[in-house]
């Protein structure tokens, strides 16, 4: 259910963003389409998995989905810039790979189909990280010398009570992540590839 609800919580991250779209340019706009369209299709496939083993009732799943309300207090200034945002954007969907990777439980289903649901997943959320760099270095080049400080800002909300976001989903129980694979590590790790040619 951690796993659903998160990725759910795409809707409310996207419709925030949503109204700013004549702000950003066309690259990160598009960008945004195709992470929705792939975060929407996690939320039907965890939605699934939920009904088919669990027996959770359709309707009572989609009713208590339908109530989750994201609350972006706290983030405006991560929030402010299509720059933040493609680095926040890489950050999380990193973190979210790290993750995923670790966690073994949809292998105990004993069926292949889970694993290759979950493999396909973990590319979607590399994909995802991999076209934010892209974009960052191919139109924010004139700005990367500012990664540091912003996403030493985006991990500083590292701890923080989840609030329906989409974004630091890291207090579920499949977060399997230490404190030290977040935060510092990943910025270390953003940074190198950033600075790859």
């Amino acid at each position: 259910m951690a796993d659903l609800v998160s990725e759910y919580d795409s809707v409310n991250l996207y419709n925030f963003l949503y109204p700013r779209r004549k702000d950003f340019s066309p690259y990160f706009v598009q960008y945004l389409d195709f992470w929705y369209a792939d975060e929407r299709n996690h939320a039907d496939g965890f939605f699934e998995l939920n009904r088919l083993i669990f027996g959770t009732g359709e309707v009572e799943l989609v009713d208590a989905l339908k109530r989750r309300v994201g609350d972006f207090s706290g983030l405006e200034d991560i929030l402010s810039s299509e720059f933040n945002l493609l680095l926040l954007f890489a950050y999380d969907e990193y973190v979210s790979v790290k993750t995923y990777k670790k966690d073994t439980f949809y292998q105990g289903f004993g069926h292949a189909g889970f694993n290759n649901w979950i493999k396909n997943l973990i590319a979607d959320e590399a994909i995802h990280f991999g076209n934010a760099v892209k974009i960052l270095k191919t139109f924010h080049a004139d700005k990367l010398h500012q990664a540091e400080s912003v996403l030493n800002a985006i991990a500083g909300f590292e701890g923080e009570a989840y609030k329906n976001t989409f974004l630091f989903d890291h207090d579920g129980p499949h977060f399997l992540l230490e404190s030290d694979e977040v935060g510092g590590a990943v910025i270390d790790e953003i940074l190198s590839i950033l600075r790859k040619r």
